[in-house]
C-alpha cells in the first residue's frame, strides 16, 4: 500500500490583524555562494513565522556554486520546519543563471503570487507586514518594492523601458511581486542570456499578453518603511560575465530576443531552462 506524504504543518506566529488580507506570497530566492545571505534571509522569515500568523514561503535555489554546495545543503535541512522552505540545487554551474533559476522557482511555486528576490535583497519586517497583511494586491497589477540600495546601480538604461521612472529611481531594477500569469505572460526569463548578465530588461518589456491580458505596475507602496534593503554580494566577475562571446555579442543578443518575442508562437513556446537539479 502506498502511504500518502505527511502533510508539514507549521506554528504561526501571535500577531494576527483585524483584515481579511492574507497574501500568500512564494519568495523566489536565487543564490550563489553568498553564505552570510543565505543565513541572514534564513534567520529573517524564521522571525517573522515566530511572529506573524501567516506561514512564509520560501524557494532557494543554488545556480550551482560548488564549493559552498555542502554549506547550501546543510543551511537549508537546517531551517526545514521553521517555515515553508523549499531548496533547490543545480548540478552544473554554466556562470551567470540567475535568471532561468527564477523560471524553475515560479514553475515549482504552488502559490498564485510569487516575490523574485536576488539573495543580496531583502525583506524589512515593515514590508513583510505591508505585503502579506495590509496591501489588497490585484490581479491585474504587478509590483515593485522600493528599495534601499547600499551602492546605487546605473539605472540609465532603464529610460526607455520604465516612462514611470519607478525602476530608474525608486526600485531594485529585477525584483518583481506578480501573479504567476503575469510571470508567465513573458514566456519566463530568456535562457539566451545563460553566461552573460542581461536579460531583466528584455523580461520588463515582455510582460503582457499583446491582444489578451495587459498588467499595468506600481509601487508596491510609497511609504518610506515599506522597503527592501540591497547590498552588494561577493561575486566572481567570471559568474557575472563568464561567456565573453556573449558579452561581445549582447546587443545581437537582445535584438534578436526582443524580436523573438514578438512573435507569440515562438515567445510561449521557448525553453525555460536546460539544467539538471534536484530538491534538496
Amino acid at each position: 500500500m502506498k502511504l500518502k506524504k505527511k502533510k508539514q504543518i507549521f506554528k504561526r506566529g501571535p500577531h494576527k490583524f483585524e483584515t481579511d488580507i492574507r497574501n500568500d506570497i512564494t519568495m523566489i530566492i536565487t543564490w550563489y555562494g553568498q553564505g552570510d545571505c543565505l543565513l541572514k534571509q534564513m534567520m529573517f522569515y524564521t522571525e517573522m513565522a515566530k511572529e506573524y500568523d501567516i506561514v512564509p514561503r520560501v524557494i532557494v535555489i543554488n545556480d550551482a556554486h560548488e564549493e559552498e554546495r555542502q554549506y547550501f545543503h546543510e543551511t537549508i535541512k537546517a531551517f526545514k520546519g521553521s517555515f515553508d522552505l523549499t531548496g533547490i540545487d543545480i548540478k552544473h554551474d554554466v556562470g551567470f543563471n540567475s535568471h532561468t533559476c527564477r523560471n524553475l522557482g515560479v514553475k515549482l511555486a504552488k502559490t498564485d503570487w510569487v516575490w523574485l528576490l536576488d539573495t543580496d535583497c531583502f525583506e524589512s519586517e515593515d514590508i513583510f507586514r505591508h505585503s502579506r497583511f495590509e496591501k489588497k494586491l490585484k490581479e491585474d497589477m504587478f509590483y515593485v518594492p522600493r528599495a534601499l540600495m547600499d551602492y546605487p546601480e546605473d539605472m540609465s538604461g532603464y529610460e526607455l523601458l520604465d516612462p514611470k521612472g519607478l525602476i530608474k529611481y525608486k526600485t531594485h531594477p529585477n525584483s518583481w511581486i506578480m501573479t504567476r500569469e503575469c510571470f508567465w505572460s513573458t514566456g519566463g526569463y530568456d535562457i539566451e542570456f545563460q553566461g552573460v548578465r542581461q536579460g531583466d530588461g528584455e523580461f520588463f518589456i515582455s510582460i503582457g499578453r499583446e491582444g489578451v491580458k495587459q498588467w499595468d505596475y506600481e509601487l508596491l507602496s510609497e511609504e518610506e518603511p515599506h522597503h527592501i534593503i540591497v547590498s552588494y554580494p561577493k561575486r566572481e566577475p567570471w559568474y557575472i560575465r563568464q561567456d565573453p562571446w556573449k558579452q561581445n555579442e549582447a546587443r545581437n543578443l537582445i535584438d534578436f530576443v526582443r524580436t523573438r518575442n514578438t512573435n507569440p508562437y515562438r515567445k510561449y513556446r521557448k525553453r525555460i531552462h536546460d539544467m539538471e537539479w534536484e530538491y534538496v
